[in-house]
């Protein structure tokens, strides 16, 4: 799927283009305020053709409920904040067609049936699935890509709860995708929700292999040094970050779905890595998407997020760059001396343990396979 001629030519695809059908996948853990403030955005978008499924994992704060409840009446809660090319629903008031299922009738119902929605034919559908239980970050998408089928989208965006979009954030993500038939992934340019001026990653990561570190590339850079030309940055990405991906149906096809073992953290390098022989990275600077950056897993009981960090360091250094084990083991062990001097004993606990149980996470690294 690789060419060497898929160059930017900085023209609109969508002036000569179709737009294929996208499905929108979310992923909520006890987190409806923010998924109501990104949906809110969402269903503004100027992309006239997407359908949107919402997977709860097994919320106990009644997400569900309270998501059901907003979409009946779209109101603006007084505490979010306005961004400029920002659009919301709740300027003006009307209710969110919507469905509620479990996964099982979910993946069975098939392509999305409009006439319960009341919706014209190309307007956005929101399909809400229970998942039943904590899968995770890459086994909620896989719900909701599974969900949505292989047969009716060309595309999936996969998005965090705990971001809002700009109204022209799926159109130009598209737009790049169009233009670079071997982009299997496109991101978006991340700003941060507290500071939008300033960028948390344009698309994604760069990696040291040398010692398995990587780097948001751009990363608390102004919004106005944002790159015209986006081949330079993607020619340093060796995975698009997980809060905003654009995923080619074919990518899904050939490569398979999101690894679901690591549970959160490294899905997204997984995925990237064991497309990297098929498929390149893309990147479309104006899709501007702003992440409360932490906000999902801010949620699991922080040490255990720690550990699950880097666990899963480890076990996709074993799984995909087995030579460089110890040399990324020499990188932790340096990362715990120093946290520990700054009397950061929760990060030094978490690598230490991982350390400890390394012979068996690189283990699960080499065994593991794809979902």
């Amino acid at each position: 799927m690789k060419s060497a001629s898929d160059g930017f030519t900085g023209q609109n695809a969508s002036e000569a283009i179709p737009r294929p059908r996208v499905a929108v996948v979310l992923v909520n853990w006890n987190g409806w305020r923010d998924c109501v403030e990104c949906l809110d955005t969402l269903l503004a978008i100027a992309y006239p053709a997407f359908d949107v499924f919402l997977v709860d994992n097994d919320s106990s704060d009644r997400s569900v409920e309270n998501i059901v409840a907003w979409c009946k009446c779209p109101v603006r809660d007084a505490q979010w904040r306005d961004f400029p090319g920002v659009k919301r629903i709740s300027a003006h008031g009307t209710p969110v067609a919507h469905r509620v299922l479990d996964a099982g009738a979910a993946a069975k119902a098939g392509a999305v049936d409009r006439s319960p929605f009341g919706q014209p034919e190309q307007g956005p559908c929101l399909t809400i699935v229970r998942s039943g239980g904590n899968l995770g970050f890459a086994g909620g998408n896989n719900v909701g890509m599974r969900c949505a089928g292989l047969a009716d989208f060309g595309f999936y965006w996969l998005l965090n709860t705990d971001t809002v979009v700009d109204a022209q954030a799926l159109c130009r993500l598209v737009d790049r995708a169009s233009q670079s038939p071997a982009a299997g992934i496109v991101g978006s340019t991340l700003c941060y929700y507290g500071e939008p001026s300033f960028i948390q990653a344009m698309g994604g990561a760069s990696l040291d292999r040398s010692r398995f570190v990587t780097q948001h590339i751009g990363v608390h850079r102004p919004i106005a040094e944002l790159p015209s030309d986006p081949r330079e940055v993607e020619s340093r990405m060796a995975y698009v970050v997980g809060a905003s991906m654009l995923v080619r149906r074919e990518f899904v096809e050939t490569v398979g779905y999101m690894q679901e073992d690591y549970f959160l953290y490294y899905e997204e390098i997984d995925w990237a890595l064991r497309g990297a022989d098929r498929y390149t990275l893309g990147y479309a600077p104006q899709s501007i998407v702003f992440h409360k950056v932490g906000a999902s897993s801010a949620k699991v009981a922080p040490l255990f997020s720690l550990r699950l960090m880097y666990r899963n360091r480890l076990k996709v250094v074993a799984r995909f760059l087995p030579e460089r084990t110890w040399a990324a083991m020499r990188r932790m062990a340096m990362e715990a001396a120093i946290l520990f001097v700054k009397g950061n004993y929760r990060h030094t606990r978490a690598i230490l343990e991982a350390l400890y149980n390394s012979r068996a996470l690189l283990r699960e690294g080499r065994e593991g396979g794809a979902s």
